[in-house]
This record gives structure tokens, sequence and C-alpha cells, in this order.
């Protein structure tokens, strides 16, 4: 190893840039506690010892010392001179130039990737430092290296003149691939959307992965995307590799259909897939740790794509010969490159875009190979359409004749089914009518028994009466009238006219309320009533029935609720709900009470019927409105008062009828209708 590094004089710059390694000296930092003025003193000046290979990148791989390294320029032309000194390795963490002058002058910068864009000293996406000799002059570079990441210094130093040269071409070299890399995924994520086939999604996918990879690695994502963001720069170096990886192994899988042809490779590439999916957690657990077992995993994986290549291309698969070419340029470009991750590859230049190169040949011949499945798929497609127009010729005469023969049949059982349909529907709108006129029947009855005691009563009075005038005439007659005699019979007289008199109205208030309510019923017209007086009606028309029940009815509807409807129809609702609470609600109960209530609400009435009775489980609440559900079949029930009830609320009132119950604690139905029943309400046969 040389004692001392060489000074490089400006005057050598040209077109081309100069390689800094044989004129650098270095000192390792392991404390990372060192400051320029610690490594100008002698104590640690004597360490600085030039680099060991200098035909070699300078690199020192995965650490945790920070490196200081020295450079010394002359000018020895007549004329100041502009040098632009290059590191072209931009995932350093942190880098400071310092540039000492003869004269004493000192001039320092802090950039890296863990820092703002705008503290470069050079807008670039690599970094670069502006150097200004002053002619005859000597000038003393010190740059000090820290980073989680590898590190890599390769330093090189142009004349600006070159630089900005150099520089054009680069940008434009880049703005080339981007470009390409874009419109290869906006034309595949088109055929994605007009075919639907996934493996064009996941080519898109990878082909942004790679290019957002790339993008970070270069320096460029954080040049234009995120300037301010150095930790998303650090993320997306870290952990665009493993989606890039993720996304070409999905890829790889169905398009070489690996799961069926080469199992033990699809279990692979699995392992794989679950490998790069955990290697981003190295960047929160291990940073520095985790980057060369990752460097590993994208070897591996690329390994392992290209092998499958392989072997489906000895399985004489079209899309594996496509498949074999691409990943031996992608293999050989990430090969240099780990190579130069670690240090190892002579000539940095030459490694600078391998990546990039290889990735842009893998692209394209990738999408050769969706071309040609495209094509492939296109001719299977027409063949299948051709042997699927000649197999539906072919079946189109024997659908012709199966078509006549189902249509005769469909045609036989359509008749039968309509005929069915007319007679289930006559059955049940007998079944209805039967219904209300069992309810009516209900009335009559109750009210036929009601009426026997006072017509009883008016008869067995008036009969004793008749008998009575008989004795006192006869009485006259003998001439033995005394006027005790007279006023026994005007006092008797009196007490059984006023007996025959309330029997009579007693009497003439049932017939009159069953006389409104039958009539309501069996006319069905529409009219102008009070609905507490309807209520009162029904509800003295059904008492005769419920007379000895243990059971009461309470009525609470305030005066005034006129309403423009049917009252037929509604007292039959009213009586039906009464007569399900007498079967069900108070079956077996030693007493009840039946509140029917009713308000007004807006241009509506809510009556309601509310008993403390049994109460419905669920599953009976459930079904409760279905015709010919009943839980007392037999024993009373018919199954069709409340489908009856419902009928009629939603058709000829124009309302609904609600219920809420609970098993042990009641229930609740509520019938909402309107005050003005709407005008298409109509009576019909099943209501």
């Amino acid at each position: 190893m040389a004692e001392t590094a060489h000074v490089l004089d400006v005057r050598a710059l040209a077109d081309q840039a100069i390689p800094l390694n044989r004129y650098i000296e270095v000192l390792e930092d392991p404390q990372q506690s060192l400051t320029l003025v610690d490594v100008q003193k002698p104590e640690h000046a004597n360490r600085f010892k030039p680099v060991a290979e200098p035909d070699q990148q300078l690199g020192f791989g995965v650490t945790e010392s920070a490196y200081w390294l020295k450079l010394r320029l002359h000018n020895s032309t007549p004329a100041p001179r502009e040098a632009m000194l290059e590191i072209t390795f931009p995932r350093l963490g942190h880098l400071g130039f310092h540039v000492l002058s003869t004269d004493g002058q000192l001039q320092n910068s802090q950039t890296g990737q863990l820092l703002p864009f705008a503290q470069r000293p050079y807008p670039h996406h690599f970094f670069v430092l502006p150097i200004t000799m002053p002619a005859q002059a000597t000038q003393t570079v010190y740059l000090r290296v820290q980073t989680g990441n590898t590190m890599n210094v390769p330093a090189r130093l142009w004349s600006r003149e070159a630089f900005e040269a150099y520089e054009r071409h680069d940008y434009v070299s880049q703005a080339l691939y981007f470009g390409m890399v874009m419109a290869m995924a906006v034309f595949n994520l088109l055929l994605f959307l007009a075919l639907r086939d996934v493996n064009y999604l996941l080519y898109v996918a990878f082909v942004a992965s790679i290019a957002l990879t790339m993008a970070a690695f270069n320096g460029l994502a954080y040049e234009f995307l995120w300037t301010n963001s150095p930790a998303v720069s650090t993320a997306v170096t870290f952990i665009g590799p493993s989606v890039a990886m993720m996304t070409l192994l999905l890829f790889t899988r169905r398009m070489l259909n690996t799961a069926t042809l080469m199992p033990r490779l699809d279990m692979g590439l699995k392992i794989c897939m679950a490998l790069n999916l955990l290697a981003p957690l190295g960047l929160f657990f291990a940073f520095a740790h985790a980057i060369k077992p990752g460097y590993l995993l994208v070897a591996l994986t690329t390994s392992l794509i290209l092998l499958s290549g392989i072997v489906g291309s000895i399985q004489r698969q079209r899309s594996a010969y496509f498949f074999v070419i691409a990943f031996a340029a992608l293999c050989v470009a990430l090969f240099m490159a780990q190579l130069r991750g670690f240090g190892l590859t002579p000539n940095q230049e030459t490694t600078t875009n391998y990546i990039q190169l290889g990735s842009a040949i893998e692209m394209l011949l990738l999408a050769f190979a969706l071309a040609d499945r495209f094509n492939v798929l296109r001719r299977e497609k027409e063949q299948a359409q051709t042997e699927a127009l000649q197999a539906q010729q072919a079946a189109v005469q024997t659908l012709q004749t199966s078509e006549r023969l189902l249509e005769a049949r469909v045609n036989a059982r359509t008749i039968e089914l309509t005929t069915a349909l007319e007679h289930l529907q006559h059955t049940r709108d007998d079944l209805v009518q039967a219904e209300k006129l069992a309810s009516l029947g209900a009335l009559v009855a109750g009210v036929a028994h009601e009426l026997n005691t006072p017509i009883g009563n008016a008869l067995t009075t008036a009969s004793t009466l008749q008998h009575r005038m008989q004795e006192f005439g006869n009485t006259v007659a003998r001439g033995e009238l005394r006027r005790s005699a007279l006023d026994d019979v005007v006092r008797d007289g009196q007490e059984m006219a006023d007996l025959i008199t309330r029997s009579c109205e007693r009497a003439g208030q049932l017939i009159n309320s069953f006389k409104q309510v039958a009539v309501d019923q069996t006319s069905e017209q529409r009219r102008h009533f009070d609905l507490r007086t309807l209520v009162e009606d029904n509800i003295d028309a059904l008492r005769p029935s419920f007379k000895r029940a243990p059971w009461v009815i309470q009525i609470d509807i305030p005066d005034g609720l006129d309403c423009d409807s049917y009252p037929g129809p509604l007292g039959q609702v009213i009586a039906n709900l009464v007569q399900n609470a007498a079967l069900h609600a108070f079956a077996d109960r030693p007493q009840g009470l039946l509140q029917i209530s009713a308000r007004a609400v807006d241009d509506s009435i809510a009556l309601r019927v509310e008993d403390d009775g049994r109460g419905m489980a669920p599953s009976t609440l459930a079904h409760i409105f279905e015709p010919f559900f009943t839980t007392r079949l037999g024993q009373g029930g018919s199954g069709l008062g409340l489908s009856v009830s419902h009928n009629i609320a939603t058709g000829m009132l124009g309302g609904h009828l609600t219920v809420s119950s609970k098993l042990g604690h009641g229930s609740c139905f509520i019938l909402h209708f309107p005050k003005v029943a709407p005008e298409f309400a109509r009576p019909s046969r099943g209501q």
C-alpha cells in the first residue's frame, strides 16, 4: 500500500470524468464522533490511509462506522477552474462536504438520502459538489460518510462543461427508460380492461413496482416525487424490490401454470412469495442487518423464476421461451448489481445502470410473451368458436324437435295450472266470504240470545198484567170494588208497565246496534260516521257473546273523530280482533282487560286493540297474517280472521295493520287508516 495518495491536478480534467479512488485517503470513525477539527489534528490526520485497491470501486459494505475521505486538488493553470465532484451512489444516509482552501477559507455542505433534497449543494439525483479552484492553488476536500445502508462511495471528478453534457445525456436516458415503462404499463392496462386477463394486470403491477424501485435506487424519485420525505425514499428502496418480486412471482405462476405443470417448483415460488412478504419487516427491526439477506432473497427469487422458465421450455410452453431469454438478461443485471452492492465490481461506470438495462430488456420480452399469449388465445378462441358453431348447428335441429314437444307439454300444463289456480281463487274467495258470514252469524246468535232476556221479561210481565186486569174487571162487575183493591191494581200496574218499558227499551237498543252493524257489514257502503259510536255499536253487538267471560272490554276513544270511510269493513276488523283476543289471548285465564283506544295523527287514525293476555311467541308472530294459519285448529280458529283483517286494512281502508307481542305480556294490534278513505279503494268479493 502506498504511504500517501496522489494530489489530483485539475489541469487533467477533459471530456471524461476522473475516478478518484487513487487520490482519496480514508479514515474510519467507529464511534461516529470525530469532527472536521478532530480529523485535522495530527493524531487523527496520520491515520488517513490511501485506498487499498484503487482500481476497485470504493466501498465498505454494510457498516455502522462513519468514514472520513480526504482528497487534495491542485490547479496548476493560471486561471480559475470549475470542477464537479460526483458521488454516484444516491442511497448514502448522511454525506458531508468540507472544502478547505490554503488561505483558511472553509466551504461546508450537508446532504444525504436522509436529509431534504433542498439541502443538496447541486440539484441532481446523485450527490454533486461544485468546486471552484483558484489559479495556482491547492484545496483539500473532506467527505464524511455515514449510512445504515450499503456504504459505497464511487467518487469521480468532472470539469464543469463535461459534467453538464453528461448530465443532459443522463437525464435524457432516464426519461427514455421511464417513458418506455409508462407506455408499456398504460398499454397493458388498456389490454387488461379490454380482455379482463389478470396476467396483464399483474404485468402492469410488476412494471410499476420495478419502475418505482429503480427511481428510488437512482435518486430520481427523491428528486421529483418526495423531495421533503427522506423516510419514504428509504422505505421504497427497501420495500420496492420485495413488491416487484411478489408481483413477478404471481405473474410467473399464472403465465407458466406452475401449480399444474411443475408443482414442486410452484411450492418454491410460494415460499419465495412468503419470504418477500416478510422481508419489509427488516425495515422496522433490523434495517442494516436485513440488507444482505434482501440481496440474497432477490437473487434466489430470480433464479427460481429462471428455472421455472427453463422447465417450461423443456415442456414446450411457448411463453417459457420468452421467460428464459428475459430472465437471463435480468439475472445477469441483478448479479452484477449485487456484486456492485457488495463492492466487488471492478468498473463502477458500467454497473451503474445494469438493473435498468436488464429490467428494460426483461419488460420488453415479457410484453412479447403477453402478445404471443394473446395471439394463442385468439387462435384457440377462434377454433373453439368454430367447433361451438358446428356443435350448435347440430344441436339446433335437436332443440327444434324438443321445443315443439316441450311447447305442447307446456301448453297442456299451463291449462291445467290455470284451471287449478282459478279453482283455488274461487275456493279462497268462498272461504273468506264464509268467514265474513260466520262473523255476522256469531253476532246474530249473540244478539238473539241477549234479546231473550228483555223480551221474555216483557212477555211474562205483560201476561201477569193481563191476568190482573181480568181479575180487576171481574171484581168491578160483581160490585165488590174497594179502594184498597183499586190502589193495589194501580200500584202493580205501574210497576209492571215500568218493567215492560225497560225490557222493550233494552231490546230496542240491542236491535238498533245490531241493525246498524248488520247493515254496514252486508252493504259495505261508504259513509260519514263517528268512530266512537261505530266502535260502541260493534262492541254492543258483540258483548252478548262475552257476557259471562272473565275479562272486560274498555273503550277509550274521544268524541268527534269523524271519518269518511267504510264502516262495515272497519267493524269487521274490530270484531275479528276482539274475537281473536277472546279465542287466543284470554283462553284459560281467570281475568283480563281488552282496551280499545284511538287517537288522531294528522289526517289519519291510529286505532289500538291491546290486551294483557297470553301474548305470542316470535315463531307465531311471524305467520299471524298468513291465511289458514291458526294455533287453535279444531277449537274455534279458522286461520282467516286476521288475514281478512289485514287485507281490509291495506285494501278498502287504505291503511295498514301491525302487531307487537311478547309471550306472557299480551299483544297490541294497531290499525292505521286515513280519516278519508282513498278514492281507489273499492269493496271486492275477497274482502
